[in-house]
């Protein structure tokens, strides 16, 4: 039986979860994603990604992907943390309502660099 609130189940995860507007807002972060981060609440969301994704081709990758209605799967990606670089690997789809992209729903798992620089290597960004 499954008693805990789905809000509580998600806001209390052991894995990093977002959701971003298609305007790139950051509109909801879980406590795994605020702590992996370092970030507090306020200095998360509300915010542009952009302020925190190094790499502004994969951030326009990702949203161009995304905004497609693709599911990103594996997708590496570099996170100014609060205290430095987070190498992030996220998965990622887009909740859609007649075909309107609403926002995404983010899954980040925080690896480190050398695993990072795995993915990275096989990954294909020309899809």
């Amino acid at each position: 039986m499954f008693t805990e609130s789905p809000e509580e189940f998600i806001n209390n995860s052991s894995i990093g979860i977002h959701a971003v507007s298609p305007d790139g807002i950051i509109i909801y972060a879980n406590v795994c994603e605020l702590e992996s981060l370092g970030y507090t609440k306020s200095e998360y969301v509300g915010h542009h990604v952009s302020e925190f994704q190094l790499d502004e081709s994969c951030l326009s990758d990702m949203m161009r992907r995304l905004g497609d209605l693709e599911m990103l799967k594996n997708y590496p990606a570099r996170v100014q943390g609060k205290t430095g670089i987070k190498y992030i690997i996220y998965n990622s789809s887009v909740y859609e309502e007649n075909g309107e992209f609403l926002h995404t729903r983010c899954y980040g798992t925080e690896v480190d660099e050398v695993i990072y620089d795995v993915f990275l290597n096989h990954f294909d960004f020309s899809k």
